[in-house]
């Protein structure tokens, strides 16, 4: 009969990488789309608030309450859009061309003189 032993076996370690995000790429990736959250996000909603305020057909004071109403909530879903892409250049893309797309929107506005 042999004696049962009280000690349990060691776990074995997680490996280094992307499973438990300690690798350097990951960490990189991470870092992306936190800039591109922050500086995509602001941008994509400061644009956004612009086109809004010149593009609205009410009084000039509601264009711009509205429009930045509305930037406040664009820009949230710009932050969450960057985590949600399913990597950070795809998050990147995303950000730049819809902001290329409002940057479009806004000198088609202003060379058609806006409201605001």
């Amino acid at each position: 009969m042999t004696p049962i032993s009280s000690h349990a076996a060691p776990a074995p370690r997680p490996k280094a990488g992307r499973a438990s995000g300690t690798g350097l790429r990951y960490r990189a990736g991470v870092a992306s789309r936190t800039v591109a959250a922050i500086g995509g996000g602001y941008l994509l909603a400061s644009l956004g608030t612009q086109v809004l305020a010149l593009a609205l057909p009410m009084k000039p004071i509601d264009n711009v309450v509205t429009a930045t109403l509305s930037g406040l909530a664009l820009y949230p879903c710009a932050v969450m859009w960057s985590f949600a892409a399913a990597s950070a250049t795809r998050a990147w893309l995303g950000l730049a061309g819809s902001c290329t797309l409002l940057t479009l929107a806004l000198l088609a506005l202003g060379a058609l003189g806006g409201q605001a």
